[in-house]
């Protein structure tokens, strides 16, 4: 009977380790490491985002104002620099003599004027009537703040007249003359841009030919085309 007994208890014995042998086999400790698996598919780094390229924004045009330095003018149209008007003489004497002038000009610089004209006299001589008739062209520059310097010269067709000594009677001739003339004038102005203007002037050409005596005292006046 023992010995039976101590068969069954060792069959028991060694069926409780094989038991609990299985049992660790098929649990791995925590502190067995698996082996890494390698990956199967390429690595792809993550791609760094590009910043988006902006479009340039057209920026609006910015209009500079015009700077004008001391001393200088600012640009201006040639039809701002225009002007017109005109003067007119008068001489009594041994001659009658009536002037008409009418002139077109342009501002070269608040100071310095050309210009262009023509020209109309009427003459009265010994109770004979003359017609003269021309063109000119003059030049001014101030010199202070109202006075000036003229300077111009005038291309006439005058009516001379002539003795005919065989008769004794003048007759009237028809002659080409060159004047020129220059002087000193006072301007005083009209307005913001007219000026009305005295002259005083000197004829150069003071030939029987010619239809002035000295000295020649001329008035006029001139506007702007544009104001």
């Amino acid at each position: 009977m023992l010995r039976r007994y101590r068969s069954k208890l060792l069959v028991l014995t060694l069926c409780c380790l094989l038991g609990s042998t299985a049992a660790m086999a098929q649990v791995e400790p925590d502190t067995v490491k698996r082996k890494r698996e390698l990956p199967t598919r390429p690595t792809v780094e993550p791609q760094q985002r590009q910043p988006r390229a902006t479009q340039p924004q057209p920026q609006p045009e910015v209009i500079r104002p015009q700077v004008v330095r001391p001393g200088e003018e600012a640009p201006q149209a040639l039809i701002d620099r225009m002007f017109w008007g005109g003067s007119f003489g008068l001489q009594f004497g041994t001659y009658t003599n009536i002037s008409l002038l009418p002139m077109v000009g342009y501002r070269a610089t608040e100071t310095f004027w050309l210009g262009i004209g023509g020209v109309y006299h009427y003459r009265s001589f010994r109770g004979e009537r003359m017609h003269n008739y021309g063109g000119r062209v003059f030049a001014q520059q101030q010199v202070f703040e109202n006075f000036l310097i003229h300077a111009e010269f005038e291309q006439l067709s005058v009516e001379l007249p002539l003795m005919n000594y065989n008769t004794g009677v003048y007759e009237f001739k028809k002659r080409f003359v060159g004047i020129p003339m220059a002087g000193l004038g006072y301007r005083q102005q009209i307005g913001e841009r007219g000026a009305a203007d005295i002259l005083l002037l000197y004829n150069f050409n003071d030939s029987y030919a010619s239809p002035y005596s000295n000295p020649i005292i001329r008035a006029g006046f001139s506007f702007p085309f544009r104001k």
